[in-house]
């Protein structure tokens, strides 16, 4: 048996369990897969939907091209990637993942970028944007608007200094030009912006409500309570009391984990900083899935998104002294 047919067995199996799951306790599932849409409807939709369209917006108008054409020196020269990644990384800082990791993967499938860039170039372009810490995280869900600023500037900082390191073992490139794919052309920027922005929602609130099923799938079987009983043991001396129960469910769906951490008080800061910088099981899955199609290695992807979030949460703690939310 080689190994794709072990990987396939692997998986039928495993979706057999699930299915198996699905029909003992349907009223259960189901319920799960209602509240994964009401914490899309209530603290992702209204988030990120208009910030999808405007992004958009700005890109079909050239302005993103633009400001990237500026930061490419900068590009070049601090993380060695060619100066469009400067185009993947300003889309992601304004939109959110997967948006940049879906620009990184049109970027290497036109050439732009290099296959052997794409793994770094998409741990670098994969933020959160600053609607959904700021406004969702923050002022929806630890309900203070400072919490939001704090996780935001600490997801950045662990990010992008990361990446700076990491980019120092990386070899120098001749600067070039590095030229952005056209822009593409349409007859309606505004039906075109808001059409290709409610597929991208829709989509992010399925991937939500999926991993909140397969979440409560792994509460039922009690394999969430060691890893809770870990965290909450880790996160103890933050005063962070139930965080690791949350904690735990974040590395499957971050949204859900940093709900349940919010309800903890704002000692789990870190432990958010490091589920939105990660990106937890749903939205990995997403990332990967563009990056995979531009020849990224998913190791050097997750090794990368693992120190960003270790960084992120050390960036936070000492925030969260300095200035106490």
């Amino acid at each position: 048996m080689n190994k794709q047919t072990k990987y396939a067995a692997a998986a039928s199996a495993a979706l057999a369990a699930i299915l198996a799951l699905l029909i003992a306790s349907p009223a259960r599932y189901s319920a799960a897969c209602l509240n994964g849409l009401r914490l899309w409807l209530n603290f992702i939709l209204p988030s990120l939907f208009p910030f999808f369209v405007f992004t958009a917006l700005l890109t079909k108008f050239g302005f993103a091209a633009k400001a990237s054409a500026k930061l490419s020196p900068c590009m070049q020269k601090a993380f060695r990637l060619p100066g469009a990644a400067a185009y993947a990384f300003l889309m992601s800082a304004l939109s959110g993942y997967p948006v940049g990791s879906r620009v990184t993967a049109d970027l290497a499938e036109s050439g732009t970028i290099g296959r052997r860039d794409a793994a770094f170039a998409g741990a670098l372009c994969s933020t959160s944007g600053p609607m959904f810490v700021i406004g969702s995280v923050g002022t929806a869900m630890f309900g203070d608007v400072r919490c939001g600023l704090l996780l935001f500037a600490s997801h950045l900082a662990g990010v992008v200094g990361v990446s700076l390191l990491a980019a120092r073992f990386r070899k120098k490139r001749r600067p070039s030009a590095s030229p952005l794919p056209p822009l593409p052309k349409a007859d309606n920027l505004l039906y075109e912006s808001v059409y290709g922005a409610m597929l991208s929602i829709l989509c992010v609130g399925g991937f939500v409500s999926l991993f909140y099923v397969l979440a409560e799938m792994l509460a039922a079987i009690k394999l969430l309570a060691p890893l809770a009983l870990l965290f909450e043991k880790l996160f103890a001396p933050l005063g962070a009391e139930g965080a690791g129960a949350g904690f735990a469910a974040g590395l499957l769906e971050v949204t859900h984990g940093c709900r349940a951490l919010a309800q903890t008080g704002t000692a789990a800061l870190p432990p958010a900083a490091f589920l939105i910088t990660f990106g937890g099981a749903c939205i990995l899955a997403q990332q990967l899935g563009y990056l995979k199609k531009a020849g990224a290695s998913a190791g050097a992807f997750l090794l990368l998104k693992s120190a960003q979030g270790a960084a992120a949460f050390l960036i936070c703690l000492a925030l969260c002294a300095l200035f106490p939310a």
